[in-house]
């Protein structure tokens, strides 16, 4: 009986934590791709919008099961898991700039929202040929590295990535004007200053006005006017997140030793209505059909 008993102590799978910042549809996406590639024992927490106390309070309590890993979904999720598990390792996803959290401990790693552009420059020379020079709206603080590094990848595929220096959300209409006629489209990247909200509108409203195509990094830009955006597929990222997690787990992987990793899978979002408004559109129907194929990646379609 004791031998038994061993065995199955020894086959248990191990207690995997996963801690949502909200209760929304694309975390849950996340949890489900998780789920079914992880090897280990599921279980979820929600947090509650509530005092830092509380949150502090539900932290605690997670920590007192235990956990063999945790899965920390948005930004309130990973910077409680940080603070909570110092030696658990912690794997954190859907957090959009990432660098800012300071989410560099030895037990934490995790996977970007955003890659280095090359997809996002090859998917413009295929889709849109007349473009050769791309407007880059950034702030230096946060993404001189990030833009360096693009700069030279657009060289490799022909285009001129034009940087646009912004150190505050109340410029950029400043610095577009002032790029008028020195750039054939614009690209979005998720910079603290310029992937707000705010100027995302601005942008996009600046870029209409010109007939300047725009090329977004979240569906929701998409859905707000932009042409297309290169955004990775929630289900995907869970996927890929269990993945980690089993060589963490199971193959006793440092996550420490784990640079953060780009997303592997990415869906192909399109806006139709600023797609018709194109000079070509049907080539850019034909195009796009081409590229997705070539890539193997899927096309959502937004009216």
């Amino acid at each position: 009986m004791l031998a038994a008993l061993f065995t199955v102590l020894l086959t248990a799978s191990p207690k995997v934590l996963v801690v949502k910042s909200q209760d929304l549809a694309s975390y849950a996406s996340v949890v489900a791709g998780f789920t079914s590639v992880v090897q280990g024992d599921v279980q979820q927490l929600t947090l509650d919008d509530g005092a830092k106390e509380t949150l502090e309070r539900t932290f605690k309590s997670a920590a007192d099961t235990q956990p063999a890993l945790v899965l920390a979904i948005g930004p309130a999720a990973a910077v409680g898991a940080m603070n909570a598990f110092d030696k658990v390792p912690v794997i954190f996803v859907m957090v959009p700039y990432f660098k800012l959290y300071r989410l560099e401990r030895q037990n934490i790693t995790g996977i970007s929202l955003t890659s280095d552009l090359s997809l996002e420059l090859q998917a413009t020379r295929s889709l849109l040929p007349y473009v050769r020079r791309i407007g880059v709206a950034f702030d230096p603080r946060y993404s001189r590295e990030f833009i360096d590094a693009a700069t030279s990848a657009a060289m490799s595929k022909n285009v001129d990535l034009v940087p646009l220096e912004v150190d505050a959300p109340d410029k950029v209409v400043k610095v577009l004007k002032a790029a008028r006629g020195k750039v054939d489209a614009l690209m979005m990247i998720a910079d603290r200053t310029v992937g707000n909200a705010a100027v995302v509108q601005r942008t996009l409203a600046w870029a209409q006005e010109e007939g300047v195509p725009v090329v977004g990094f979240a569906p929701a830009q998409v859905k707000e006017g932009a042409l297309f955006a290169l955004a990775p597929a929630a289900t995907g990222l869970g996927q890929q997140a269990g993945r980690l997690a089993n060589r963490i787990l199971h193959e006793k992987v440092d996550p420490g030793a784990l640079a953060v990793s780009a997303p592997e899978g990415v869906e192909l979002h399109v806006n139709l209505g600023t797609a018709r408004r194109l000079p070509d559109a049907k080539a850019f129907a034909f195009e796009l059909m081409g590229f997705a194929a070539k890539q193997q990646i899927s096309v959502r379609v937004n009216e």
